[in-house]
């Protein structure tokens, strides 16, 4: 599927969906939690509806009703079944990684697949210190997939910092269910710290207290998450990203369904484009971005790599040169994120230099032309909203690919 986006303004005022890492993370903990548990309507991204899948694969009810999602939690056997299960992570790097070490942790065989890019997104970390507590797992090839069969014990659990916060996310979910107490230690700087730090705060939610550490997390073990009842979702910040930036360049966009005290770290567009000379202010109906005369920045998107592409097209339209860095990982993405964002903007006439960890973009504005995503999601967005301020119109390529995680995107940006 083809879309072709005119030059002109931007919709005016956007509800942003509920945010997918939130979502994702409540999905799991009321499926652990005793008791039942009702979160609003999700959106129906392919990301949760394989978290979802995979969930009701391991034993979780999953109703979808007039009042939202209404959850009945996993029975726990606490032994390894027989014949293994198979949950089908589909693209989704969050379901593979956080239900990895959740199975493992309630004793489940389980076979976990996948598709597109997810069979060559890192992961070896995280088996690595699951197999040095308790567990087997093997990585297979030619169908991908990863059998896990064992029980996590507690202990001390060791991962790299520079790799995924994924891997910490699902560590924390998981070692509270172990018979005793564990630890996390992060050897070296966590990128997108502000990821693990949402998990942790979710994991409180549901009723399980935990010790920051030097290096880490101390988790209690022995524990049994407790559902809240009903459990509220804030909107998504990296989706509202793309719209801030478009508010910059074909605004005004009113923005709603953000919490400014969220602890999702997307929420930092605001800082960086209020730095970079964009207008956006708070207003009774949500965040208000106003378009402005925009200058070129550096900006580490180490904590908040989803921010890149966005970022990437407001720089493309400021005066003077941008530099983006701390984005190496966004190789390992649903594309190699940084050289397929670096293609893109070129092909609409800008001028990237990519860097092995980042792009520096020179700035002055773009042409218009094709644009392919990579099938990428973020990348097709970023076309989109590249498209409202070029010179002449933008034609994304593969544009159904943004099913991923915002299936409503085309639809919104009709609006205008």
């Amino acid at each position: 599927m083809e879309k072709t986006i005119k030059p002109g303004r931007a919709p005016r005022a956007v509800t942003v969906p509920l945010s997918k890492s939130e979502g994702h993370r409540a999905l799991i903990l009321a499926a652990l939690a005793e008791g039942e548990t009702l979160l609003p309507p999700l959106p129906p991204s392919g990301d949760l509806r394989a978290t979802m899948d995979c969930l009701r694969k391991m034993g979780a009810g999953l109703t979808e009703t007039a009042e939202g999602l209404c959850i009945r939690p996993i029975c726990r056997t606490g032994e390894s079944t027989a014949a293994p299960i198979r949950p089908d992570c589909g693209e989704s790097g969050s379901t593979l990684r956080f239900l990895l070490p959740v199975a493992a942790a309630m004793g489940i065989n389980a076979v976990f697949t996948g598709k597109g890019r997810l069979p060559q997104r890192p992961v070896g970390e995280l088996l690595a210190a699951m197999e040095q507590n308790g567990v087997t797992a093997e990585v297979r090839q030619e169908p991908w997939e990863i059998a896990v069969t064992g029980t996590l014990t507690p202990g001390v659990f060791r991962l790299p910092g520079k790799v995924s916060s994924q891997y910490v996310s699902g560590l924390l979910l998981a070692l509270p269910l172990l018979a005793g107490e564990s630890e996390i230690v992060v050897c070296g700087g966590l990128e997108s710290a502000g990821y693990a730090e949402m998990t942790a705060e979710m994991v409180r939610r549901f009723g399980v207290n935990w010790e920051k550490t030097a290096t880490g997390w101390h988790l209690p073990g022995g524990e049994q998450y407790k559902s809240p009842g009903r459990v509220a979702l804030g909107g998504d910040w990296s989706h509202a990203a793309f719209w801030l930036v478009a508010g910059c360049l074909a605004g005004p966009v009113t923005v709603a369904g953000l919490d400014l005290q969220t602890h999702q770290p997307d929420r930092t567009m605001v800082e960086l484009l209020r730095q970079m000379g964009g207008k956006p202010e708070q207003t009774p109906a949500g965040i208000t971005v106003w378009p402005g005369r925009l200058h070129g920045i550096t900006a580490d998107v180490s904590g908040c790599p989803d921010l890149l592409p966005p970022l990437a097209v407001a720089m493309a339209f400021a005066e003077g040169e941008s530099r983006l860095t701390g984005a190496a990982r966004l190789r390992l993405k649903e594309s190699d994120r940084l050289s397929g964002m670096a293609g893109l903007l070129r092909a609409l006439g800008g001028t990237v230099t990519e860097c092995p960890d980042g792009l520096i973009i020179a700035g002055g504005g773009l042409r218009g032309g094709m644009a392919d995503p990579c099938g990428d999601h973020r990348l097709a967005m970023a076309a989109a909203v590249a498209g409202l301020a070029c010179r002449e119109p933008v034609t994304v390529t593969d544009a159904e690919c943004v099913e991923k995680s915002y299936p409503e995107w085309w639809a919104e940006l009709e609006k205008r």
